[in-house]
């Protein structure tokens, strides 16, 4: 009886359990992804000091799920997190290095608010981002020297930080950046002279 089970039921069985297997590999892996995305966007609002309009203290909560928050935009699967879209909500504080670990992260505009101290270097080490808009947000330091090196930003069309307090140069590898369209500096305390490279750039508009 066990041999007839066995020669019956195994062209079907091995097949199925490992596509089950595959199934909630992927299933544990995706759910572990955007926990993650959750976990850099509540680190973000732990870092926010000031909400007066309590945007993000009364939306942004482990009750709801991530792809319902104000700002927040998912894939079409719900798995991971695409879009950040928070400007002029006149939130104050300052940007942490987990913003990073939005690694799936397409668009990130938070411009118009009142982020503090230098701009995370993570944000600058994303792989598919397109469009970054920090303008008019108090952000100050220096951008990182290898800004468009070793295949960060490779995909960046829109970089707007104008109206800060940035200082230093305006950082050579930004050249490296191949998708760049638009690029905005004005209002900051940037010295030195523009790389002859960027002039280079055929796609800059």
């Amino acid at each position: 009886m066990n041999s007839y089970i066995t020669e019956r039921f195994s062209p079907f069985f091995i097949p199925s359990l490992i596509f089950f297997c595959r199934l909630t590999s992927y299933s544990f892996a995706t759910t572990l992804e955007m926990k993650r995305d959750e976990s850099a966007l509540l680190t973000f609002k732990a870092f926010i000091t000031s909400d007066p309009h309590n945007m993000l203290k009364l939306n942004w909560s482990t009750r709801t799920s991530v792809c319902s928050w104000i700002g927040v935009t998912c894939d079409s699967h719900g798995t991971r997190v695409t879009r950040s879209k928070i400007p002029n909500m006149e939130l104050v504080g300052s940007i942490p290095p987990e913003i990073g670990n939005l690694d799936s992260l397409v668009s990130l505009d938070i411009s118009g608010n009142h982020l503090h101290g230098p701009i995370a270097a993570s944000v600058f080490n994303m792989s598919v981002i397109d469009s970054i808009i920090l303008s008019n947000t108090n952000s100050s330091g220096r951008l990182p020297e290898d800004i468009c090196r070793h295949n960060r930003l490779q995909r960046l069309k829109i970089l707007d930080l104008s109206l800060n307090n940035l200082e230093g140069d305006i950082p050579l590898s930004l050249a490296e950046c191949p998708q760049l369209e638009t690029v905005e500096f004005s209002g900051n305390s940037l010295s030195g002279h523009v790389p002859r490279e960027i002039g280079n750039m055929t796609r800059l508009k």
